[in-house]
């Protein structure tokens, strides 16, 4: 039964956690590390790192204030990350300092993930066009992403992408959803936004007034106030299509 208005002509998508993913996930091979470390390790622990993660990447002003810190020096960015991240996790002691060092460097030096589009994203993407959708991509992502588009063939699948390097502006800020609305020549009623970051693509949506759709397959934000689905191909039901 379909859940989201029929009068919506626009869909639109982050690309990060939502049409592409890592694999294995970064979030993954960091709670293990720091579990081996001896970090606490149950799901309460996980969701609350996995949140905080979902939050400090929503432009935050923890990380507004990282990047300006630590501009220029990567290494010490994502050192520093690491040690909020494990805060976070509610580690106070000294070993928070420890732990964060280790797993820093063990990311810089290991984390080789692949880079994966699931399966059901381009049937999705082509359902939507032949449906009649205006099908559009909003990243946050700082650089220019239509070689990575093209590389990965999802160029073939949208009618346009907006990444937030072009204006500098970022979600969950509403400018860049309502930049976006004009490159589709849409309006925020008649349009639906998917992603997986509850903090940067509910909340930025909503701000424009598009309705939210999150992608949460881990369940990381299991009290959302939205639609949620566990994968792209469940698009096709909201949609009624």
């Amino acid at each position: 039964m379909p859940v989201l208005s029929p009068e919506v002509n626009t869909i639109l998508f982050d690309l990060d956690g939502t049409l592409r993913i890592s694999r294995p996930s970064g979030e993954d091979i960091f709670l293990d590390f720091v579990a081996g470390l001896g970090a606490p390790d149950d799901e309460g622990t996980r969701r609350a790192a996995r949140q905080w993660a979902h939050r400090y990447w929503a432009s935050s002003g923890e990380m507004k204030e990282d990047v300006k810190n630590f501009s220029g020096d990567e290494e010490a960015f994502w050192l520093n990350y690491a040690l909020r991240k494990i805060e976070a996790m509610g580690v106070a002691d000294g070993s928070a300092v420890a732990w964060a060092e280790q797993a820093s460097q063990h990311m810089l030096e290991s984390y080789e993930p692949e880079d994966v589009i699931p399966a059901d994203v381009v049937p999705t993407l082509n359902a939507l066009k032949a449906a009649g959708f205006k099908v559009g991509l909003l990243t946050n992502r700082s650089r220019p992403v239509g070689a990575y588009l093209e590389e990965s063939g999802l160029d073939q699948h949208l009618d346009f992408w907006v990444y937030s390097g072009m204006l500098n502006v970022w979600k969950p800020d509403p400018e860049i959803f309502f930049y976006t609305l004009g490159m589709a020549g849409s309006v925020p009623e008649k349009s639906v936004y998917i992603g997986d970051n509850y903090f940067a693509d509910v909340v930025g949506a909503r701000r424009a007034k598009i309705q939210p759709v999150l992608i949460d397959p881990e369940r990381i934000f299991p009290e959302a106030d939205c639609p949620v689905i566990n994968s792209i191909g469940e698009l096709s039901e909201l949609l009624g299509i």
